[in-house]
């Protein structure tokens, strides 16, 4: 062999070695980068299958036909730490339904025990969006209100306990598909604003309140509180950074769809339709409701106008809340593309507090859910926290929460794991009315329920 082609084939051996060396390394960095976060979703449609009695509005009602479906949807999160073992791990689960009871969450958990062996189900929460147009999920959560006929049952009426059985299953499997199916991805927050909710508390010149009372009198005085047009967005990628899902937080229950006997998710509906059409239809929506125990979908005195531009758009209402929504998405995407993290701080406390109770209790109608222990859940997600609760929590109450935490942006989700009723603060009490005389904890209970979460959240942040 000449030197010439000795020089060749020595210069080919080199960079066969170097070859193989570039690509061990290539592996090695491909493991190491496995660790951060895990992120699975599922959905599943949750709306009866036969007629049922529907909760809201004081009254009793059987629905009569599905205006748009009733849907679940899960985000299963988990963090990989360095060494390859799991450092932290969060399922959370949004309903279209009027509130969570305790008993729903529980049963899921047990479900889910024997199936997904690799998870805490102490880690897994629910919570509700606040659609009046849902399904009554528990019997014994209205006392005997709305307890159907023979008639009613004779033709196939669901009770409470047999749609709560129904919804479980649907819910556990769901978990299931969503923890099963999490892989690497990222994460990014915006912030937006959209006008949803507007406070239904009316004060009157005699010093008394009332929920969605009369404005159009000379004894009208003034709104009793402010509102949260704040709208909070968490957005979840993949590696590709191609969008999957987002998580979107709005102080407002679902109540633009006002009575009827048709199932609805109600402007939910409309803002998955809106984000399919101008994103994907493959990208899921989480949604969360805020503190809004004082909050509703219409404010009294504009609301005619408000219906009117609906109508001369060509939309209804709840389509103008759900583009609202929708647009606000729009204008935080670009900027949240900018600030994937892939490895973000996961942290995630559950927390169990003993809230002072009123003695002697006033109780809504509807609540037997034992408020003691209240349970809630922490969740820090890089500069994020979400804290959630089990009332119908005050607006005031979660811009407390919001103020005091350490977080750059804090979403507070009411109305999870199990369902304790109104919570009002001490100026909505003085004016009575409802939503502030029948409540198991009251202003009290709510200044301790603001501390231990904002002494949770802030533990998160060394």
């Amino acid at each position: 062999m000449n030197s010439r082609a000795r020089i060749r084939r020595m210069a080919l051996v080199k960079a066969g070695v170097t070859l193989c060396v570039v690509m061990v390394t290539s592996a090695t960095a491909g493991q190491a980068g496995a660790a951060g976060l895990r992120v699975g979703w599922a959905t599943t449609n949750i709306t009866p299958d036969k007629p049922v009695l529907m909760p809201g509005f004081h009254g009793k009602r059987i629905s009569g036909g599905v205006r748009d479906p009733l849907t679940a949807t899960v985000l299963a999160l988990e963090s990989i730490g360095p060494g390859g073992d799991v450092a932290e791990q969060a399922i959370m689960v949004s309903c279209d339904l009027i509130a969570i009871n305790r008993s729903t969450q529980d049963s899921v958990k047990e479900i889910i025990k024997d199936r997904l062996p690799g998870f805490d189900s102490d880690k897994l929460f629910l919570n509700a969006t606040h659609t009046h147009q849902g399904a009554l999920a528990q019997s014994g959560v209205f006392k005997g209100v709305f307890r159907l006929t023979p008639a009613e049952r004779a033709r196939g009426v669901m009770t409470g306990d047999e749609y709560g059985k129904f919804l479980v299953g649907r819910v556990a499997e769901a978990v299931v598909k969503a923890w099963k199916e999490r892989r690497p991805g990222g994460l990014s927050w915006a912030l937006d604003q959209a006008v949803v909710g507007f406070n239904r508390r009316y004060v009157y010149f005699d010093g008394s309140a009332r929920m969605l009372g009369p404005v159009n009198t000379a004894e009208f005085d003034c709104v009793e509180g402010v509102e949260d047009h704040g709208l909070s967005l968490l957005f979840f990628w993949d590696t590709d950074k191609k969008l999957t899902g987002i998580v979107i937080n709005v102080a407002s229950t679902a109540q633009a769809e006002q009575g009827g006997s048709r199932i609805s998710a109600d402007f939910w509906h409309d803002v998955r339709k809106e984000i399919a059409a101008r994103h994907s239809k493959d990208v899921f929506v989480f949604p969360q409701c805020g503190a809004a125990g004082d909050i509703y979908n219409s404010g009294k005195f504009r609301h005619r106008a408000e219906a009117a531009m609906a109508a001369r758009k060509g939309i209804s209402w709840r389509q103008e809340i759900g583009r609202r929504i929708a647009d606000g998405v729009g204008r935080a995407l670009p900027v949240a593309r900018t600030g994937v993290d892939f490895k973000p701080v996961f942290k995630h406390t559950v927390a169990r507090v003993d809230l002072p109770v009123e003695d002697p209790p006033a109780p809504p109608f509807y609540i037997t859910d034992p408020v003691k222990p209240a349970e809630f859940h922490v969740v820090r997600l890089g500069d994020v926290a979400v804290v959630t609760n089990p009332f119908e929590l005050f607006v005031d109450y979660g811009i407390r929460m919001q103020a005091r935490s350490k977080a750059v942006l804090t979403f507070v989700v009411q109305l999870s794991c199990h369902a304790s009723g109104y919570l009002p603060t001490a100026r909505a009490v003085r004016g009575g009315g409802y939503s502030a005389v029948e409540y198991l904890v009251g202003p009290d209970g709510g200044r301790v329920l603001v501390d231990e979460s904002v002494k949770r959240i802030n533990a998160l942040w060394p």
